[in-house]
């Protein structure tokens, strides 16, 4: 569930001038002079499966995304369609059972990287979403010139963090691994470009995860956490330099539960799965949200008290209000998603 940890405000350093002569001692309420703190270039990592990769269809011909931007009172997207530049996006991923498949914003070269703009079409394909679009809406008020906001994303449906996955997973335990052989490479090209455009170090403030519909199945949810744990960790050690006060434990985890909606094992869920399974493995993601003040989960849950009814596709093939296939969000819910991710950001002081 969301926290709301206390920040502890700092009051500005007046430099009050010296009085010489004839001159009289200040009375004005107003300081001399202020010494200016640098501010933050932020950075936040999106990764995980399909959901984040992006499977949401706004360029349908149905006027899905249209409808749900209204039914969520937003009057302003256009933004959304023609680009935010307040926030920045680079963009690598694919469908795990074709690597050969993946798409990103370097067409030339994938894994090096390209910041763009953030704007619909950032998913598997042009006509595709994930939650950045949503989240960049949120956080563009945020941002500014001297206080950027960069995104990180690379995602893989239908990749496990278990030996599944067509073959692609993030068990760090196996030879070759989604973490070691695509995302870190990636981070690090990207974090190289922040650095040489902002001519500074960026700090990366959050590590956006959604996935674990690939690890739904018992044998493989009842490890999740031991594997997503060894995940998290190795990615906060790897990237403790670029953390805030260089200390990787700083940087935020923000989560997701997967779709929870069925009451009984004949409900509609992925191939071999029960509802039991979904239960277990959102514990699991419960149990690691509350391990930590730095560790944040989005209650988008059927079940669990407060939650947000986050609606997919149910059925396994076609487009159900945007949603491609079967469990991907529908268009209103992937992007008010990624509201929720901004919002989680914004309300837990991660951008100072």
């Amino acid at each position: 569930m969301k926290k709301f940890p206390f920040a502890l405000g700092l009051g500005a350093l007046l430099c009050l001038g010296a009085c010489t002569g004839n001159q009289q001692p200040q009375t004005s309420s107003e300081p001399a002079s202020i010494e200016e703190v640098e501010k933050p270039v932020n950075v936040f990592i999106l990764s995980g499966q399909s959901n984040m990769e992006g499977n949401t269809q706004f360029d349908d011909g149905h006027g899905y995304l249209a409808e749900g931007l209204q039914e969520l009172g937003i009057t302003d997207a256009q933004c959304c369609y023609d680009g935010i530049p307040e926030v920045q996006t680079s963009f690598y991923g694919g469908p795990a059972f074709n690597m050969n498949n993946t798409r990103g914003s370097n067409k030339e070269d994938k894994m090096a990287g390209l910041f763009l703009d953030t704007v619909l079409g950032m998913g598997a394909d042009e006509k595709q979403f994930g939650p950045e679009v949503g989240a960049a809406y949120v956080l563009k008020d945020h941002a500014s010139e001297e206080a950027p906001i960069y995104f990180i994303k690379s995602a893989f449906g239908g990749s496990g963090l278990g030996a599944g996955g067509f073959g692609q997973s993030w068990d760090l335990t196996a030879d070759t691994n989604l973490y070691k052989d695509h995302l870190k490479v990636f981070v690090e090209n990207n974090l190289k470009l922040i650095e040489e455009k902002e001519g500074r170090k960026p700090t990366i403030k959050g590590f956006l995860w959604h996935q674990g519909e690939n690890d739904a199945q018992r044998s493989a949810s009842s490890k999740y956490k031991e594997r997503f744990d060894r995940l998290l960790g190795q990615f906060r050690d790897d990237f403790s330099e670029y953390a805030p006060e260089e200390d990787g434990n700083k940087i935020a985890l923000i989560d997701c539960y997967i779709f929870d909606k069925g009451d009984s094992d004949s409900a509609s869920l992925p191939s071999g799965v029960t509802v039991g399974d979904i239960k277990l493995l959102n514990e699991a993601k419960t149990q690691i949200s509350e391990e930590s003040d730095m560790n944040f989960i989005i209650n988008s849950s059927w079940q669990y008290e407060g939650g947000l009814k986050l609606q997919v596709n149910e059925n396994s093939s076609g487009v159900d209000h945007g949603g491609v296939g079967g469990q991907h969000y529908w268009a209103k819910d992937m992007f008010q998603l990624g509201m929720e991710y901004a919002n989680i950001i914004v309300e837990n002081d991660l951008l100072k």
